[in-house]
């Protein structure tokens, strides 16, 4: 199928913006996507517009998304997107005859999948800020058992679930997984369907559902989700090195995403089975943070081996000066642009499902206004090479303050927590033999989740 023109410039738009955006976008078991023939590619929804280009720049096919209709409101943006081969949704809120204008949109996809092309889903509908998958629409299911139905089941048309993991919902400079589950063949449910249809797409909407959850950190109880986050907190990094627990070839931000998702599970598992193990370890935890906040320190310091208060001290010094010249210029060219960058996203709206989004265009237009406003001064200043070199300068060495004064602001927090065990050492013994003895009653739960009937355990993780 020929790509759209549209498409591939904002491919490598999104490519470029992206890699100065986010740390590192990894990618797991992508060749589960067929180079030809009929996909439809079914992710989960956390961030909005961000998902959809994520999932573009990494998927080796053309996605043609399908988006819902208020996107195509204004005349323009209705242009561009169809102009890149995204399909209009309509829902029964936002439209009076939705249903109606959607067997148009299923039929230009059924027509797309036809002629062996790939359609890009987000069948929770809308993004939501709980680390959970929310119950899946049957349209996915729907469209794929039409699309096989006109072609007498001999389409060939698989559904392959994708779990995209941001390692923070708002952080500029961070990671993201995007892990290919296996494929769902539509074929497989023929008998199903030509029994009861309705059935046929409720089935295999909950293969997907249970697809999609295997690929990312699902917290199935809303109200865990606080507990979740300190038991990850306190306990992932003790199981890093697990040998039960370690899956070869995964990076580090790979294996700290597998242990979130086996903590969900695992408080999923205790929820059902032993919810009392719960609360106990929730009360130990919520002392245990209240010790931290008293003396004003993170469990990172008490996990990490502790160094001298004068060793500290001079590390810090030296990091502080040698880094100080690179660090002032791009403060001096960046500092600005950064602050109205994060004022204009708050201004925006604190929806933490479209921060990325947002932080993404504004900071585009931001940075890219005020580094030509740079680079014209500079030129009128100095001429040729010298504003070539002021130019290469001002991402490099944005990046480079930003990454000094966070290490400076650790540093410091490592400076005050060497002071803190040099005068209050008792206390902070005291402190890590409790933290010591959550971490054996962790043990304790964690041997008898890994004991359960292997009958109720998830996939293995590393395939």
């Amino acid at each position: 199928m020929p790509t759209p023109v549209l498409y591939s410039l904002g491919r490598v738009i999104a490519r470029m913006g992206t890699r100065a955006y986010f740390r590192e976008v990894q990618v797991r078991h992508v060749e589960r996507v067929a180079l030809e023939g009929p996909v439809i590619l079914a992710a989960n929804h956390p961030q909005s517009i961000t998902d959809a280009l994520i999932l573009g720049l990494v998927s080796p096919r053309v996605v043609h998304y399908l988006a819902h209709s208020g996107l195509f409101a204004n005349p323009l943006l209705a242009f561009l997107l169809r102009a890149a081969g995204v399909i209009p949704i309509y829902r029964r809120e936002d439209v009076v005859d939705a249903g109606s204008q959607n067997e148009t949109s299923f039929q230009s996809c059924c027509e797309l999948l036809r002629e062996g092309g790939c359609v890009g889903i987000f069948p929770e509908g809308t993004s939501q800020q709980a680390r959970r998958v929310q119950p899946l629409k049957t349209g996915t299911a729907r469209i794929a058992l039409e699309a096989e139905v006109e072609n007498d089941f001999a389409l060939g048309l698989s559904i392959v679930p994708v779990g995209l993991s941001f390692q923070s919902r708002r952080r500029f400079r961070s990671r993201v997984l995007v892990r290919f589950g296996e494929p769902i063949v539509v074929a497989a449910h023929r008998q199903l369907f030509e029994r009861d249809p309705h059935d046929a797409a409720r089935v295999i909407t909950a293969e997907l559902q249970a697809a999609i959850r295997h690929q990312v950190v699902d917290v199935t109880q809303s109200d865990l989700e606080e507990f979740v986050q300190r038991v990850e907190r306190v306990y992932k990094h003790e199981l890093r090195d697990r040998p039960e627990l370690r899956v070869p070839g995964l990076s580090q931000f790979e294996r700290d995403q597998f242990l979130a998702r086996e903590i969900a599970r695992a408080t999923d598992y205790f929820y059902q089975h032993r919810p009392e193990a719960i609360w106990g370890m929730a009360e130990l935890l919520d002392e245990y943070q209240r010790k931290l906040d008293r003396l004003g320190i993170a469990d990172r310091m008490l996990r990490e081996e502790s160094t001298a208060f004068a060793g500290t001290a001079m590390r810090l010094a030296v990091l502080g000066t040698l880094g100080l010249p690179i660090a002032v210029w791009g403060l001096l060219t960046n500092f600005l642009p950064y602050r109205l960058t994060e004022w204009v996203t708050l201004l925006i709206g604190p929806d933490a499902t479209k921060t990325h989004t947002t932080q993404f265009g504004v900071g585009a237009a931001v940075f890219g206004g005020f580094y030509l406003a740079y680079i014209w001064w500079a030129f009128g200043q100095f001429g040729g090479w010298t504003t070539v070199a002021i130019g290469v300068s001002l991402p490099a060495s944005g990046l480079f303050a930003r990454s000094y004064v966070v290490t400076l602001l650790r540093r410091r927090k490592e400076l005050r927590f060497a002071y803190l065990r040099s005068t209050r050492g008792l206390m902070i013994q005291k402190l890590r033999r409790f933290r010591r003895e959550i971490i054996e009653v962790m043990d304790e739960a964690l041997e008898e989740y890994m004991a359960r009937d292997t009958s109720t355990r998830p996939e293995g993780d590393g395939s």
